[in-house]
């Protein structure tokens, strides 16, 4: 009786274990069908409930269970495919990234980088340089080692360029011009050679936005370089024109009282301090009038200087000499582009 019941609890289990290995290749058979039809989440769910099967009930297939996990990831591979053919790109690339089977990691990756090359390519048939950048950035970081990724970095820079030209016709010379540098640094001859020829205009035209925008720093930087590293260019004689260009000085006077002084004023070009506490001033003179509220402008002072202040008063030219030194108490300097305000010019009493 003992022997009947453990010979019948052996056939049992036997059955049962029969069973899980049909049920398991029944399971296997139901995922691949599902994947050839498109319906790619069922079947990875499947494999992936196969792949943690374990235990004495599925001791006949053993290897079920790391087959089911490659299965899986394979269908991860012709999901993200269809995802891709379709123009899902990001969702393409974050299946690509999630396989991790070693024998399947690297076609993983050559297939991300390619489909990002060419959505990159595709970007900047269109001008849509900024996201072709981007495209071309995210191969280098996920798959730089691809083919794809080779030439990848052979195309950044050209994108690159591409992009500086837009930002040079769209007012953001100053970026272009950083984006630029970034080409000439990356040693690619088709780029390199985009990059100066753009560079002149963008530089140009980064000084006058920068002037425009009272960024007199930032614009004289642009000029300066324009005239030096492109000086034969057209664009470099514009700048030098700028760099040239006479300046305004304005100010107010008043008196120690903060009272405003209306009448004449003028720069002299020239000072000398003459024996017995004189002084003497020469032409060129530049001439302004200061109005009701004491505000005069000179509204071209060629670059240079110092130049001096004189206040005409009862029928004379008179220079504001600081008593401890005897010489011009407000000299005024004008520098390439900047315009000079004196602010408040305090007359002596």
């Amino acid at each position: 009786m003992v022997l009947l019941a453990i010979s019948c609890v052996l056939v049992a289990a036997a059955g049962v274990t029969v069973g899980a290995a049909t049920g398991t290749s029944s399971s296997s058979s139901t995922a691949a069908r599902l994947a050839a039809a498109g319906r790619y989440a069922s079947a990875v769910a499947i494999d992936e409930a196969i792949a943690a099967r374990g235990g004495p009930l599925y001791a006949l297939t053993t290897g079920a269970s790391g087959a089911a996990e490659t299965a899986a990831e394979e269908t991860v591979l012709g999901w993200a495919g269809a995802l891709g053919r379709r123009g899902n790109v990001d969702e393409a690339v974050s299946l690509y990234r999630s396989v991790n089977d070693p024998s399947l990691r690297g076609q993983a990756l050559e297939a991300l980088a390619t489909l990002l090359l060419k959505t990159a390519t595709a970007n900047a048939l269109v001008a849509q340089y900024p996201s072709a950048i981007q495209r071309l950035a995210e191969i280098s970081t996920l798959a730089p080692a691809t083919r794809a990724g080779l030439q990848a970095a052979r195309e950044l820079p050209v994108d690159q360029a591409g992009e500086a030209g837009v930002l040079i016709t769209s007012g953001r010379a100053a970026d272009a011009v950083v984006l630029l540098d970034a080409v000439l640094k990356e040693s690619s001859t088709l780029a390199s050679a985009t990059a100066i020829s753009l560079l002149p205009t963008a530089l140009l035209d980064a000084g006058e936005q920068a002037l425009a925008n009272g960024s007199y720093h930032e614009a004289l930087t642009a000029l300066d370089r324009l005239s030096t590293s492109f000086p034969r260019t057209p664009e470099a004689a514009q700048a030098a024109a700028m760099l040239g260009a006479p300046q305004i000085v304005s100010g107010t006077l008043v008196t120690h009282a903060g009272a405003a002084v209306s009448g004449r004023v003028r720069l002299s070009s020239n000072y000398k301090a003459e024996p017995g506490g004189m002084y003497q001033t020469s032409a060129p003179f530049y001439y302004a009038t200061a109005d009701a509220a004491g505000d005069f402008t000179f509204s071209s002072v060629p670059i240079g200087g110092p130049y001096v202040l004189e206040v005409f008063s009862a029928g004379n030219w008179t220079t504001l000499i600081n008593p401890s030194t005897n010489q011009p108490a407000n000299p005024v300097a004008v520098s390439a582009l900047i315009p000079v305000n004196l602010t408040f010019v305090v007359l002596p009493s």
